[in-house]
């Protein structure tokens, strides 16, 4: 017999080379659901909330993502309908959002080593309020104006906290105005007023036109309210119309949601870092140069017709929420990256292997947060119109519609109509 035959023990992967291809790959995975997440908003003007709505139900979500998804879900929801299924998912979403703090340390230490999308969504201050907004709509549109009416408040109390000084951080006008409509619905006559005038305030700090539907509030519930020296003020400021609102008569409000908010996108910055001795690249998040301007209705009655006017621009508060926080991101970036140079190089010198892995997963891993309320609309603006009598109908035409719709309203009575140009459909109440 000859000598026995020794096989080679098999070869085995190294753990560490295990982690680190497990761990790009479950990053890339999560990066490519969220890119499919960002595609179905552009998609929404020409495929309609429904069949948006149907194919962000096949997206597969991690947990940290859940607020923004359901931030989406039901706004789409909205859109197509149903008021309850909306409520559902921004309620639950809230309560997400209010439980951010408690932030688990590995969620921390995932975002700082390894990138910000590791981090529970949280929303920008606007999209915090806006969530507000949105609730309170959809209950007006259910004529459940009391649950409107606590949105509102909680909104206020919101808005009062991130308050700083003069600057307009999670300052939404439109969230201000939504207010004084309920408020007024509701006969607080005092409460409406201080809603109408915080929306004119941040309209007038913004340097942005007070839309006409604003004015006429302002000039008709000072002179209802015996308010005569700030109702002259708006004379003065607005021009004298006379009573502006007949409210013995029944009204048009209607509400246009324009467009859709631009949409976040990575771009790679190379900065040379002394401590290093080289550039590294940072992958940052921004807005891309906005393609349209607004696009407006017009709502025509018997005897009257107005123009919707802007009344927030969602896409510029985006814009202001990402402007504010660009210095915290930049530098959280450039700390995370000098992290995994210096983690790369111990790599290197411990096993070359490990460090070529070690550098890939890196790579790989910076990617900037992209996630965003990226189904809002592009701007948010309002129109009022008295009607006639016996008026049961009126006609609204824009550039953001496939044509002129006509819409019936109810004689003697306060219309709400929501109006979206990703939808084909009108939604209203009547109060």
């Amino acid at each position: 017999m000859g000598p026995p035959v020794i096989h080679p023990p098999p070869r085995r992967r190294r753990p560490e080379r295990c982690a680190a291809l497990l761990l790009v790959l479950a990053l890339q995975s999560c990066s490519v659901s969220q890119q499919q997440a960002n595609d179905l908003a552009d998609g929404l003007q020409n495929a309609g909330p429904e069949q948006v709505l149907g194919a962000l139900g096949k997206l597969k979500a991690q947990q940290r993502d859940r607020s923004q998804r359901l931030m989406l879900s039901g706004l789409l929801k909205l859109l197509s309908g149903d008021f309850e299924g909306c409520i559902l998912d921004l309620e639950t979403a809230k309560q997400l959002l209010a439980g951010v703090q408690a932030i688990s340390i590995s969620e921390t230490l995932g975002a700082v080593t390894i990138n910000e999308t590791l981090r529970v969504y949280a929303g920008t201050p606007g999209e915090r309020v806006l969530l507000h907004e949105v609730l309170a709509l959809a209950f007006v549109l259910q004529g459940q104006l009391e649950d409107a009416r606590v949105e509102i408040l909680q909104a206020d109390a919101l808005m009062r906290t991130l308050a700083r000084g003069d600057a307009l951080d999670g300052q939404v006008a439109s969230t201000r105005y939504l207010g004084g409509l309920v408020f007024e619905l509701l006969g607080e006559w005092s409460d409406a007023m201080i809603s109408y005038r915080k929306a004119a305030e941040i309209l007038q700090q913004r340097g942005q036109h007070i839309p006409v539907a604003l004015q006429d509030s302002l000039l008709e519930i000072s002179a209802r309210m015996g308010l005569d020296a700030e109702h002259a003020d708006y004379r003065a400021a607005f021009g004298d119309r006379g009573a502006p609102l007949a409210y013995s008569r029944g009204e048009v409000i209607a509400l246009y949601w324009d467009g859709i908010v631009s949409r976040l996108r990575q771009s790679l910055l190379a900065v040379y870092v002394p401590e290093l001795q080289q550039t590294v690249s940072l992958a940052l998040p921004y807005y891309p140069a906005r393609q349209a301007n607004a696009r407006h209705l017009t709502i025509r009655c018997a005897t009257a017709q107005a123009g919707t006017q802007v009344l927030e621009d969602v896409d510029a508060l985006a814009r202001q929420d990402l402007k504010a926080r660009e210095a915290a991101i930049y530098a959280a970036a450039l700390a995370r990256v000098v992290a995994k140079s210096q983690a790369v190089r111990a790599a290197q010198r411990d096993n070359p292997y490990v460090g070529i892995l070690t550098n890939m997963a890196t790579l790989f891993t910076e990617v900037a947060d992209t996630r965003s309320w990226n189904v809002l609309p592009s701007s948010i603006q309002v129109a009022r119109v008295t009607l006639a009598p016996d008026e049961d109908a009126v006609t609204v035409v824009g550039a953001g519609l496939p044509g002129a719709m006509t819409v019936p309203v109810v004689p003697g009575s306060k219309n709400v109509l929501l109006i979206s140009s990703v939808s084909q459909r009108t939604f209203s109440h009547v109060f």
